[in-house]
């Protein structure tokens, strides 16, 4: 099916929600890509808890718009997607577990750390893992990363990490979710497997997933091309033809 930019006369709405530590450059390859066929914002959001921070996005969202998030920023668009479906026309997730948080103890004792001061640590083990260091854009993406998390700071990974720790069990109510989904996916992703896209993608029912080899929990800046096509095409041919 064709991706042919179509004419608008008031862009569509793309919201974006950066993972954990991310800010607007996670998605600035698509951003840049998209300018012109769409409205995008990216919000950058550390409230304590997931509904706490779902009602600051949709404080500041538009009244109907297409909505991503990687990781933690998946998570939030999963809660915002259950939460006001109405104003929801599209979900586009990455990296992100609809469960619990897997180990919450190890999850706490970073907070731990980094409230004792070693948010420099912290950080660096995230970077180490986060991408696929091998990939072609491996080593840029984990630079990428550093640059954000420290811009953002020590106060928005604890507000961030809070809100992830404390999060709720989405899984049963992902059949819920009626709008067309897109789930992009790296392959050797450590902190979020191949398998909770798979589950994502059996229970949405307007679901489709779309796997990335050599890539890490950061499909967007490790493989932006590759990313940037899929968005494209799914917008034009799931969101943009419909409305």
């Amino acid at each position: 099916m064709s991706s042919a930019r179509r004419p608008v006369a008031a862009p569509p709405h793309l919201v974006l929600l950066p993972a954990m530590l991310c800010d607007a450059d996670l998605y600035r390859p698509q951003a840049e890509a998209l300018a012109g066929e769409a409205d995008v914002a990216t919000l950058v959001i550390a409230e304590p808890g997931m509904a706490e921070s779902a009602a600051a996005v949709l404080r500041q969202a538009p009244p109907r718009f297409v909505l991503a998030g990687t990781s933690y920023g998946g998570n939030l668009a999963l809660e915002i997607a259950l939460t006001a479906p109405s104003r929801v026309v599209g979900l586009w997730l990455m990296g992100c577990n609809p469960g619990p948080h897997p180990d919450p103890e190890a999850g706490g004792r970073l907070s731990q750390r980094v409230a004792a001061g070693k948010f420099e640590d912290v950080v660096d083990e995230l970077a180490s893992t986060i991408v696929y260091a091998p990939g072609a854009n491996g080593a840029a993406a984990g630079a990428a990363f550093v640059r954000m998390a420290r811009r953002l700071g020590s106060a928005v990974f604890l507000k961030q990490n809070a809100s992830l720790l404390a999060r709720p069990d989405r899984r049963d109510r992902l059949a819920s979710i009626q709008c067309p989904t897109l789930l992009t996916w790296g392959r050797d992703d450590e902190f979020a497997g191949i398998a909770h896209a798979d589950l994502m993608a059996s229970r949405i029912p307007r679901a489709r997933l779309t796997v990335l080899d050599r890539c890490g929990h950061l499909p967007s800046l490790e493989q932006p091309a590759a990313v940037t096509d899929a968005v494209r095409t799914w917008l034009h041919s799931d969101i943009w033809a419909a409305t």
